[in-house]
């Protein structure tokens, strides 16, 4: 028996081996080597410039990098005005840094490594936020592992930096961030003393993990110090702290080091006897020390044996062997090892890090051959290539970064040329090189390029110029541009515009200036001057230059725009704009024609390029410069005058303007430009779903069926038994119905065509096949018309399968597609329920005709999940050749392979490895290799063969599927498959592409399903040996697992999720409290208002005392129990006589009980009592502070609602800086308040503080700020700041200010003045930017205030308004949600033309409905019979509700289904028609 198992073993062990090599996975990555264009470095490389510019030179801060080169005058501007920090730049700080962790975490997740600068900018806005979290720090530190280009000394550098400026802010180390300080140590191969970094730590109270242990071994096998290892793993025994692979590959190293190979081999034996098999990891650690020894023979032998038994090293092993040959001064073997490269996925990546390494380590050579081994996105010389220039530029932009010899560089981008893979090569090393303003180095590389006769543009030392501006290096600058014109460089008008006039404009002439600077004056200088001249509104200057040089010489189009710009941003003299203009046009008037008129082009992008107010204000400037013109004798081409007229009339300008232009026309005006004919068509708004009442019972009907037969009212009787028929079938009282059905029959009537579908489902249910059978055939006969859903047609089909009438469930199915039931997802669920029936029965020829005519007609749509019931019969008899042939079936036919998963465990499980190998092969071919990997490790892990499933996934090329991994883990979740889930979580740490912080996420699922709090812990210990910070809400969801099995937090769990988590324990009791203070649910509805609430990251508080339990043990129970009886009931007075009580007695209370007496008093609006109990607190503990958002929530919108915004303003504040969030309801309520009393300050101090909560929790819309605002300017009579509010955000954005409220309340008041000056400005906003949501606001403004007449003459005005048909719905929904119904009844007779009056009528019915007002329904039903309107079936449904509950008849026959049933149907139906 033991051989047979062994030789089991064996066979899968070799099988799997089999697969893993016999068919590589090749998948070539279709990844760019071009990442973007280099930033600007701020490295410790510029130390070695000896230009006296560049030793003076003050980099500007991070958030003005990307301005440098092109605006430097801002940049000096900008830091003028540093000391000011206004509040509003404090919250867009946080929110750029925000964004940069972002972007930090994306390179990360990309690429695996970080720039320096992306870095540096990171830890600079930390910096300038005077503020930082335990978790910031502990990010930026491992981020320093992450520098893969740069030094040793640099990371090292870095790292310092950081650490002691953060310790200086007040951040809290713990042992997280003592070990990635030690995994830098690490990756820099610093020497220092473990016994100094263990001391430092004690002097912290900070004790070292098992994390820290491991790592001190590494850096002693680092130096070769075995000893010193040894003394640390005696010491992790005493401490029972397990030796992981990663220590025995440490000590692997340590032992080569130190010269002991054999040893370094011995570890291998090591590993084995103590349970730990050797990994790839492993192999490649001895792997390198061979390497460092220069033992090709005994590294060519271990690969050898290592292929024997079927194991396979992956890329990156062979470049961490590549790397320790070449760093170690046998370069000459690395050529055998890169031709076994196979380009696995991640390949790119790697090689990118090991070449920057390499280039670090000054193996220049061995990195040009492992960039050579990249796969190419397209060489410049191939036939058909696009020649991009940036092919390998990451490898030229690594040479110059780290200044590598100038020949060296020479060499490779000559290679680089020669090879196809880059066409400039040596100018991208220039642009590099200025970038970095490293002047010596492109200076060397300018002088190359002159040497091989290539050009070089001024343009290439921008950078160089850029970095003398901020100190106003006026020597610096004349300094570069002597050199650039030995160079042979020319410096055009740009570069004199843009970095030296700048520097000059304070001499009184600058002509003479340039003189003086040794400067050459020419046409470029002179066009410069006249830029500056232009742009600082000195137009007589620029006159007299154009004068003195020759219009005719300087190109107008060069100077242009900045004439544009300086009429429409500053105020300038049309006298002097006239005069410079006529000498353009005198000095062009030779080649002056339509196509080529300087001064009528400008004249037409100027008006193009006036937006909004501003075009307003230069109304009368730009008619003097018309008038100017006119009396100089300018004339324009009449084409550009009628384009003129364009924008004359988009800016409202009056006619006086255009007829100014039509003077400078050089022919007559024949006809005018019209505008184009437009409708804004805006989005739909939602309906909000109504609440179903429940039906009469069968008893009262059965009473009124009594009476009805005393007193002979036989029609009337025949009317309650069709009733009670669907209401005993609706109670599964089949044979009741029956016989209702009989009685009602005899007395020569038929049943309603609706009693069918019940009476069918309920004879269904009870297995009555002859009778349902009968009834469908009756109601196909009496009536023909009509259609059952399929939910029934399903029932009757699965019974007459079951029965043995196939043939009759066959023809029911074509009798569905006859009758037009549409496929849609509930007919596939009905389906696969009959199937199932069929399926678990083991009836395989019922469940395969069913299925291919459902398909066949086209009924249901082929799914993995439908068609496992084909193979589910098979499985049941075990029959697994049937079971493969069936599922081979539906791959031909249907390309879906069902219930696959469960065939191959059966095989694994049976060990029939030929039958495997052929299904392996099978879904190699038609599901791709990857899948079928997939497949077959997930089978093995479901049956417990890790090492099988491990060599499967260790397979080269294997990348993550992200939704192939998720349904396994959520299989084993659902399966109880503990052990499976936890060994994918393991064995998936090392596959490309696989999101770690989502895997572990799903183990602390299943931890959380089996109430495992220890092992939830233990994932903490796996995250950190992975060395993975995970995202906040996975390290909350951790706590909380915990927490809730009432196992303390690790002791080295991160301190700002531990912190968070004991706030949050202590507030659990009163969250229940705030759940219900979103009172405009339904307002949120109808605005369709999705907020996706972000969890918030709260900064560890520092030095202060949180509000939680005290230690105290209260002395008196009973007390307690009342208080919590109290606010069980929300009973303030109750609360508040128990704490009176309390404190009268002298029991201590805890700060928790006071917290919920505080929230008590808050629901019921007593702030006062609330205020007091906030009082004796404080004085009870001066440093309590409130941390819960929840008491500040309630505290700010009481508040609010007590008219007191000014004390909630300073609340909400005070939460801002402490890093805390307020929820939706309470910035709405803040805002609202402040609105409705006029405070525009108080909302706009509001929206700034919101302006976080994009970063935070998306919380709040903008346009709901810009509602409130509107509203504030309108109660504070600022009409006019309201009107641009309204004409900014209707022109600029495609938000909208919701304005009916705040107008009706301007029509109630009486405010004549007011509304005029809006209505213009609504009535613009249409007519300009053709925005009509103001003019519909209007219009129903009207008629909520009763104004019908105002009303109708606005829809008179803008017919348009009965086009925005969604706006008019929705406010009847607003409408019927307030049970206005005389709205409605005004809506409708003011719109009685309107398209969708059909919906206006079934909410007007509906606010009737609501009221109970039997009366007002039957009148609304008689008015839209005798107006045409047809009456939906959910409107048929309330109305004949109502009439029966009042005694009344219904004329109608009353729908069958539930209300809940035609509100579904309604929203189908309104689904299908907007798609």
């Amino acid at each position: 028996m033991r051989l047979e198992a062994s030789l089991q073993f064996l066979t899968w062990f070799k099988m799997a081996a089999l697969l893993r090599s016999a068919k590589l996975v090749r998948l070539i990555p279709a990844v760019s080597r071009q990442i973007g264009q280099s930033t600007t470095r701020l490295s410790s490389s510029n130390a070695l410039l000896v230009s006296k510019y560049l030793k003076k030179a003050q980099f500007p801060r991070p958030r003005y990098l990307c301005t440098t080169l092109h605006r430097p005058q801002d940049v000096k501007e900008q830091e003028d005005a540093e000391p000011q920090v206004s509040s509003r730049d404090a919250v867009r700080q946080a929110a750029m840094f925000e964004q940069l962790l972002r972007e930090l975490d994306f390179s990360v997740r990309r690429t695996g490594r970080i720039v320096k600068s992306k870095l540096e900018r990171v830890f600079n806005a930390v910096v300038a936020s005077d503020q930082v979290t335990s978790k910031q720090a502990l990010m930026l530190f491992r981020s320093c592992t992450m520098l893969s280009e740069e030094t040793k000394d640099s990371k090292l550098a870095l790292m310092d930096q950081m650490w002691n400026k953060m310790e200086e802010m007040g951040a809290k180390y713990d042992v997280g961030h003592y070990n990635a300080q030690l995994k830098v140590y690490l990756d820099s191969e610093h020497k220092f003393s473990a016994t100094d970094f263990l001391a430092n730590m004690e002097a912290k109270d900070i004790q070292p993990n098992r994390v820290t242990y491991q790592h001190l071994v590494m850096a002693y096998c680092q130096q070769g110090d075995i000893e010193g290892a040894r003394k640390v793993l005696e010491f992790m025994k005493t401490k029972d702290f397990p030796i992981t692979e990663a220590v025995f590959n440490a000590l692997i190293t340590g032992h080569g080091r130190a010269g002991d190979i054999e040893n370094a081999k011995g570890i291998l034996d090591v590993m084995r006897n103590t349970g730990i098999e050797p990994s790839l990891d492993t192999y490649t650690a001895l792997l390198c020390v061979f390497a460092e020894h220069g033992d090709i023979q005994a590294i060519e032998e271990f690969i050898s044996e290592l292929e024997k038994t079927e194991t396979s090293l992956m890329d990156s092993d062979y470049l961490q062997l590549v790397y320790s040959l070449a760093t170690h001064g046998h370069s000459q073997y690395i050529p055998q090892f890169l031709e076994k490269i196979r380009h696995d996925q991640g390949y790119v990546q790697d090689a990118i890090a090991t070449v920057s390494q390499l280039i670090i380590a000054e193996c220049d050579d061995a990195a040009f051959e492992v960039f050579l081994t990249l796969p190419a996105v397209g060489s410049a010389g191939e036939e058909g290539s696009t020649g991009d220039p940036n092919n390998g530029y990451f490898f030229i932009r690594n040479m110059v970064y780290h200044q590598r010899p100038i020949d060296t560089l020479v060499k490779h981008c000559d290679q680089l040329q020669e090879r196809g893979i880059h066409t400039v090569p040596l100018q991208f090393a220039l642009k590099c090189a200025l970038q970095d303003n490293n002047a010596e180095y492109a200076y060397s590389i300018v002088k190359v390029l002159k040497d091989k006769d290539l050009s070089v543009r001024a343009h290439y030392f921008w950078p160089l110029l850029a970095s003398c501006q901020p100190d106003s290096d006026i020597e610096g600058v004349t300094s570069i541009l002597k050199t650039m014109q030995e160079l042979e460089v020319s410096a055009d008008a740009d570069t004199y515009s843009k970095y030296l006039v700048p520097l000059i404009s304070e001499s009184t002439n600058l002509l003479t200036k340039f003189q003086e600077l040794g400067i050459k004056v020419g046409e470029d200088e002179i066009l410069a001057l006249l830029r500056w001249e232009i742009q600082n509104s000195r137009l007589d200057e620029a006159c007299t230059l154009l004068r003195e040089h020759g219009g005719e010489n300087i190109v107008f189009e060069a100077y242009k725009m900045s004439l544009v710009d300086a009429f429409i941003t500053k105020q300038q003299d049309p006298q002097a704009l006239a005069e410079l203009l006529d000498i353009v046009y005198k000095s062009h008037q030779l080649e002056r024609n339509e196509e080529n008129d300087p001064v009528g082009y400008f004249l037409y992008n100027l008006l193009e390029e006036m937006q909004g107010v501003m075009a307003k204000r230069r109304e009368g400037t730009f008619l003097e410069l018309l008038t100017s013109l006119k009396d100089k004798g300018v004339q324009i081409p009449v084409n550009i005058v009628k384009g003129m007229d364009k924008f004359t009339k988009r800016h409202d300008y009056s006619p006086s303007v255009f007829e100014a232009a039509v003077a400078l026309a050089d022919a007559p005006l024949r006809d005018r430009w019209q505008p184009e004919e437009g409708m804004f068509q805006p989005d739909e708004e939602g309906e909000v779903q109504l609440n179903m009442m429940e039906p009469e019972s069968i008893q009262q009907i059965e009473s009124q069926l009594r009476v009805a037969r005393t007193k002979g009212l036989t029609r009337r009787a025949v009317h309650l038994m069709r009733m009670l028929v669907k209401a005993n079938c609706l109670q599964n009282n089949v044979d009741r119905a029956l016989e209702l059905k009989k009685e009602v029959e005899s007395l020569g009537e038929l049943l309603y065509a609706t009693n069918y579908p019940s009476l069918i489902e309920a004879l269904c249910k009870e297995g009555k096949l002859q009778e349902a059978w009968e009834a469908n055939q009756e109601l196909n006969r009496n009536y023909p018309s009509f259609v059952l859903d399929g939910w029934k047609y399903c029932c009757l089909v699965q019974l007459l399968a079951e029965k043995g009438r196939l043939q009759d469930a066959l023809n029911t199915i074509d009798e569905m597609k006859s009758k037009g039931i549409l496929s849609d997802f509930r007919l596939q669920n009905n389906f696969f329920q009959v199937l199932h029936s069929l399926a678990e029965k083991g009836d395989l020829e019922s469940t395969r005709a069913l299925f291919d005519k459902a398909m066949e007609l086209g009924l249901v749509r082929p799914t993995n999940n439908l068609a496992s019931h084909l193979v589910t019969p098979f499985l049941l008899k075990d029959d697994l050749e049937g079971a493969w042939t069936a599922i081979k079936d539906c791959e031909e036919k249907y390309r879906i392979m069902p219930r696959l998963h469960d065939l191959l465990c059966a095989y694994i499980e049976k060990g029939d490895t030929d039958s495997l190998q052929t299904a392996m092969d099978y879904i190699s071919n038609s599901k791709g290799e990857m899948n079928m990997l997939y497949d077959l490790v997930f089978a093995f892990l479901s049956k417990g063969k890790f090492k099988e499933a491990k060599k499967i996934i260790e397979t080269p090329g294997m990348r993550a599927l992200d939704q192939r991994l998720n349904w396994f883990a959520n299989l084993c979740i659902q399966n109880n498959m503990g052990e499976a889930l936890e060994q994918l979580v393991i064995q998936t740490k090392k596959l490309f592409g696989c999101d770690r912080d989502v895997m572990y996420n799903y183990l602390l699922q299943y931890h959380d399903q089996h109430q495992e709090g220890e092992k939830a812990a233990h994932v903490w210990t796996m995250m950190q040996e992975e060395d993975l910070l995970p995202q906040d809400d996975t390290l909350r969801y951790m706590a909380s697992i915990i927490h809730r099995s009432g196992q303390p937090l690790p002791a080295d769990f991160p301190d700002w999720i531990a912190v968070q988590q004991d706030s949050t324990s202590s507030s659990d009791s009163t969250s229940s409290s705030e759940s219900d203070d979103d009172d405009e649910k339904k307002q949120a509805v109808y605005w369709k208002l999705r907020v996706r609430a972000r969890p918030r990251q709260t900064p560890a508080p520092v030095q202060t005392q949180e509000v939680q339990a005290a230690s105290d043990t209260p002395q008196n129970p009973a007390l307690i129990e009342a208080l919590k009886q109290a606010f069980a009931d929300q009973d303030a007075d109750a609360a508040n006589a128990a704490l009176a009580q309390a404190e009268a007695q002298g029991v201590p209370l805890s700060y928790g009980i006071l917290n919920k007496c505080i929230m008590t008093n808050l629901s019921k609006g007593n702030l006062e009592e609330a205020e007091n109990i906030k009082k004796r607190m404080l004085e009870r503990d001066p440093g309590v502070t409130f941390t819960s958002g929840n008491i500040r929530n309630k505290f700010i919108i009481t508040y609010a609602l007590k008219d007191r915004a000014q004390d909630a303003l300073k609340m909400l504040e005070q939460m801002v800086s402490d890093g805390l969030a307020p929820n939706k309801l309470t910035a709405k309520t803040l805002m609202y308040s402040m609105a409705k009393t006029g405070d525009v300050e108080g909302v706009k101090q509001v929206a700034q503080h919101l302006e976080r909560l994009k970063t935070l929790r998306d919380s709040v819309p903008e346009y709901l700020v810009d509602n409130h605002l509107f509203t504030a300017y309108l109660k504070s009579n600022q009409v006019e700041e309201a009107c641009n509010l309204l004409e900014s955000c209707m022109s600029e954005s495609e938000g909208r200010i919701r304005m009916i409220t705040p107008l009706g309340e301007l029509i109630q008041d009486q405010k004549g003045d007011a509304l005029d000056k809006v209505s213009a400005t609504i009535e613009k906003v249409a007519r300009f930017f053709n925005r009509y949501e103001p003019v519909v606001d209007l219009f129903l403004a009207y008629v909520d205030q009763n104004k019908v007449e105002e009303a109708r003459h606005q829809l008179q005005r803008f017919p348009a308004i009965e086009e925005q048909s969604d706006m008019i719905v929705g406010h009847a929904v607003f409408c019927s949600q307030r049970k206005d119904s005389e709205a409605i009844n005004r809506l409708i007779d003011v719109l009685p033309s309107f398209s969708k009056t059909q919906p206006l009528f079934s909410f007007l019915l509906r606010c009737h409905y609501e009221k109970d007002d039997a009366d007002a329904c039957w009148a609304t039903y008689q008015r839209m019979q005798s107006d045409g309107v047809e009456l939906d079936e959910l409107s048929q449904k309330r109305l004949a509700t109502i009439l029966k509950k009042h005694g009344r008849d219904v004329p109608f026959e009353e729908p069958p289904e539930s209300f809940n049933f035609y509100k579904k149907k309604l929203e189908q139906r309104r689904l299908e028609a907007s798609s």
